[in-house]
This record gives C-alpha cells, sequence and structure tokens, in this order.
C-alpha cells in the first residue's frame, strides 16, 4: 500500500533534517511505544495499535483489540538529495509488515516542504481481514504519524 502527501513547515530545512533523521525524534510521533532502544541511526521499537475496531466485527478477533508490534528501523539522511529515508520491518500475532517512509526537503524563503511518500506491506492472517480494511488501519496510523511530524516541526517554528 503506497500513501503521499505533503506540507510545509516553516522552519530551516537543515532543522527539518536534523529533527527527523534522529530515531529518537522521530520515535515520538509513533503513537503507542513503549520501549525504544536506539543505537546510531538504527531503532528498536515496542508499541501498541488500537485495532478494535477492525477486529470487533470478526467473531473471535477480539484478542487483537491491543495488537503488540515490535519494530526495527534505521534512517538516512542524504544531503545531496536532500531526502530522509525510514525503512525497516516488524512483526506483531500473525502479522509481519515492511514500511518505507521517503520525506523529500526543498526550501525556500525560510520554509521547508515536505514531500513524503510512505509504502507498507503487510502479510500473514491479517490479510483475512481484507485489503480495504488494512489499508484504512495503515492510513489512519501514516495520518497519525504524519500529523505529529507537522506539530513538532511548527513548535520548532516558535
Amino acid at each position: 500500500m503506497e500513501l503521499s502527501g505533503n506540507f510545509s513547515a516553516n522552519v530551516e530545512k537543515d532543522k527539518v533534517a536534523e529533527l527527523l533523521s534522529n530515531p529518537n525524534e522521530f520515535s515520538k510521533c509513533v503513537p503507542n511505544v513503549s520501549e525504544i532502544s536506539v543505537n546510531g541511526s538504527n531503532f528498536d521499537l515496542r508499541f501498541k495499535i488500537d485495532a478494535s475496531k477492525y477486529t470487533g466485527k470478526f467473531l473471535g478477533a477480539s484478542y487483537l483489540s491491543n495488537i503488540n508490534v515490535k519494530f526495527s528501523g534505521s534512517i538516512s539522511y542524504s544531503s545531496s538529495s536532500s531526502t530522509i529515508s525510514i525503512s525497516g520491518g516488524g512483526s506483531a500475532v500473525g502479522i509481519k509488515f515492511s514500511i518505507t517512509i521517503s520525506l523529500v526537503l526543498s526550501e525556500s524563503s525560510g520554509t521547508t516542504k515536505i514531500d513524503w511518500k510512505t509504502d507498507v506491506n503487510v502479510s500473514g492472517f491479517a490479510k483475512l481481514f481484507g485489503e480495504s480494511m488494512m489499508n484504512q488501519a495503515m492510513g489512519e496510523n501514516v495520518d497519525q504519524i504524519i500529523s505529529c511530524i507537522k506539530k513538532r516541526l511548527e513548535s520548532q517554528a516558535s
């Protein structure tokens, strides 16, 4: 599943790159993180996803209402292309996924435009819930992360 969009922040490109290429800072925008471990540009997260509104429709799936996720990823920044890449993979009960987030930064008059693209691949029994439900769940989580990034950047501007 691929999602994309863009937004602008009244923050210099270097500050945006510094904030978003730091695993400690980026992880603050992942919902419900219970544990983080950082080693350079690599990081491991444990977080929960509230899936009750998706699994409640399926008899016997109530145990999946709070999904504990393990995720390992890395962040890199290419100053020549002004691109931040966040990639990794994770797993939960019966689910495996990989994600790549690409953030391309461009600056004009002290304002930075962020063009973002996310590619998520899910495997395992989660596919039984159907593509539209998986897209909705992933889309909502990606929207939450992007919204948090916007807010964090806006707070840097003030």
